[in-house]
């Protein structure tokens, strides 16, 4: 009974310390891979094959390592392929996602200008609307139509050399209904394309991410002793635009790119610092008010924007008076669901993780280079998958216990596309009591 008792506590200890190396060399991703490899290695080992259920298990596996780690990269240079993403968190938290996608034209001045400015990180309630936001009396303010942090400038006025506040707000979908309380920005590019006639194309394109701070946002006001949904609306005005149409602030920006206008323009996302990966809440009457003039819209403001990052796009020299450039604007939100509503929206938790020195290393790589031409030039980032399973392999100094074990029973040639990850699965799992950990 002693001896008995002696090796049955010496295989406990020696497979609880095989466990605790594992716990302690092993992200939340490899075991969650590993998990699937076990899955898998069962359904080969038997004697019953199930075609459809081996199917079904390989295509989790290619999913799951496809998606690995990178996967974060590609949402942030491709949004406009990344619906529903989210971002990757060591502490997830169950969120919905959803993708804003909106495309208008700009119309060139007649001296061939045009110009457009916007803040991706914005989101309004539409309960905002026909809300009193400022006056009194006679000449109350009221939300109108939308909320929005997109503006564009094809006034006549518009020349590039000097200050110019003929902005206009644009209705790009941003005022929401009441069903999310808090959201943030997963990833967003602006794709600016030439639409005009070839023949008669000229002229210079650029974009710029002018990190400024910028407090005002608009909209359609309107003006009077009560809200009348019929009655007259008023584009707001954005005083603190004014200086963006002098083109030589975007020129002067650390990111900026011209190109000829044929090439188009791209612009992408990425969050400055921590704080653009925190939860946001929506704009809402509590903390928007709108300042009048003379009964006129002077602008909308908001306490608790999240200002600091701005795309400006701008054509100089272009094709006058026509409508020959398309702006797509692809935006991917993370948001956190009213309660209310918990039972009817699609909510689940990111099952990827990265380190925080991983996704600086991402971000850092998307700062590199957020502007480029629409089409024909070659990012220079590796996304090739990569290979976790060796990766998991050299956290082991002194080898796999068992490993040479799964060769003589033949599993590791049986399969060889996937030898180094069954073998590896079944010897962490299977011959470690994994599922009884």
């Amino acid at each position: 009974t002693y001896l008995k008792k002696s090796y049955h506590d010496e295989t406990y200890n020696k497979n609880d310390s095989i466990m605790y190396d594992i716990k302690n060399k092993l992200d939340n991703n490899e075991i969650c891979l590993l998990s699937n490899l076990n899955i898998l290695r069962m359904s080969l080992c038997n004697p019953n094959l199930n075609l459809r259920d081996i199917q079904e298990n390989i295509k989790k596996f290619t999913q799951y390592n496809e998606t690995q780690r990178y996967k974060y990269l590609n949402n942030l240079l491709h949004p406009e392929k990344s619906r529903g993403c989210k971002i990757p968190s060591q502490v997830p938290v169950p969120s919905c996602s959803f993708q804003l996608h909106n495309s208008i034209s700009l119309k060139t001045n007649s001296s061939g200008n045009c110009a457009f400015v916007m803040n991706p990180v914005f989101l309004a309630y539409l309960a905002t609307i026909g809300a009193q936001g400022g006056g009194s009396g006679s000449s109350k303010a009221f939300f109108a139509k939308f909320l929005t942090s997109a503006w564009k400038n094809e006034n006549d006025t518009l020349l590039g050399n000097a200050a110019n506040d003929n902005w206009t707000p644009v209705d790009f979908g941003q005022t929401l209904p009441g069903v999310y309380t808090q959201f943030r920005v997963v990833s967003a590019s602006l794709d600016v394309k030439y639409i005009g006639r070839l023949d008669e194309a000229s002229g210079i394109v650029g974009g710029a991410i002018i990190l400024d701070e910028i407090s005002t946002t608009g909209g359609e006001i309107q003006v009077g002793a009560e809200y009348n949904p019929s009655a007259e609306t008023f584009n707001s005005e954005a005083p603190d635009l004014e200086r963006f149409g002098n083109f030589e602030l975007a020129r002067d920006s650390y990111y900026h790119k011209e190109n000829m206008c044929l090439e188009g323009v791209r612009l992408l996302y990425f969050p400055i610092d921590n704080s653009y990966e925190e939860y946001q809440s929506l704009i809402s009457i509590r903390n928007t008010s709108i300042v009048l003039a003379n009964e006129n819209t002077e602008g909308v403001i908001h306490s608790n924007l999240k200002s600091g990052f701005n795309w400006m796009f701008y054509a100089q020299g272009a094709e006058p008076s026509k409508n020959c450039f398309k702006l797509d604007i692809y935006i991917n939100f993370e948001c956190l669901p009213d309660p209310s509503f918990l039972n009817y929206m699609p909510i689940s938790s990111y099952p990827f993780t990265l380190t925080s020195e991983e996704k600086k290393k991402y971000i850092l790589m998307i700062q590199s280079k957020p502007i480029t031409k629409l089409e024909g030039e070659e990012e220079d980032y590796d996304l090739s998958p990569p290979n976790i399973f060796m990766r998991m392999i050299e956290k082991f100094k002194n080898g796999l216990p068992g490993f040479e074990k799964l060769r003589a029973w033949g599993l590791i040639s049986s399969v060889p596309g996937l030898s180094s990850g069954l073998a590896l699965a079944g010897n962490m799992i299977a011959e470690n009591s994994w599922n009884n950990y």
